[in-house]
């Protein structure tokens, strides 16, 4: 799970909210999507990618990065050991996020299922046994060239269109979705 750090965090809702603010949005959306996590029946193991290390709470493993970005905290995620026989790799601003959510996710990856953000961008990946292509992650449309990437590899991704997984939050509009 990459988190940016709390440091310029949500930028794109700074017409809407303060630093503070945000960075309190950023701990209690990750305190949610790590709630949902750990009472998942799929997932054995958390392990936060992220340049601000405390914001792990206990039992969760880190993996300190450079704050560069999430296609690359994601790539250090996969390519660390940890993630050698599968991974459910999942944003951190995934408000309505659940366990059955996570836990239908991990069932759909025969070998590879992904859930699409409604902008079009990718909130959740998941895979079993290796990878054979790199999803794409924080680069425009990334659900749709990850499917590229997939089939490009031999590979038929399950498109999981869940509503739970779909929302999150990184524009002032994206708040209305959830309040309108």
């Amino acid at each position: 799970m990459p988190v940016k750090g709390l440091d310029g965090a949500k930028s794109r809702l700074a017409a809407v909210f303060s630093p503070e603010a945000r960075a309190e949005l950023v701990r209690a959306m990750l305190t949610n999507v790590l709630a949902a996590c750990a009472a998942s029946q799929t997932i054995e193991r958390v392990l936060l990618v992220t340049p601000e290390p405390e914001l792990a709470p206990d039992g969760v493993e880190v993996i300190v990065d450079a704050g560069t970005g999430h296609g690359e905290a994601v790539a250090d995620a996969l390519a660390d050991p940890r993630a050698s026989r599968g991974a459910i790799v999942l944003m951190a601003d995934v408000p309505l996020v659940r366990p059955d959510s996570l836990d239908r996710l991990a069932a759909a990856a025969a070998p590879v299922a992904l859930a699409p953000a409604l902008d079009g961008g990718m909130n959740a990946f998941a895979f079993r046994g290796e990878l054979a292509f790199e999803p794409a992650f924080g680069v425009p449309d990334a659900a749709a060239v990850t499917v590229e990437r997939a089939r490009a590899a031999g590979v038929e991704p399950a498109v999981v269109d869940d509503p739970l997984l779909a929302l999150d939050f990184d524009r002032p509009g994206d708040i209305t979705a959830l309040v309108p």
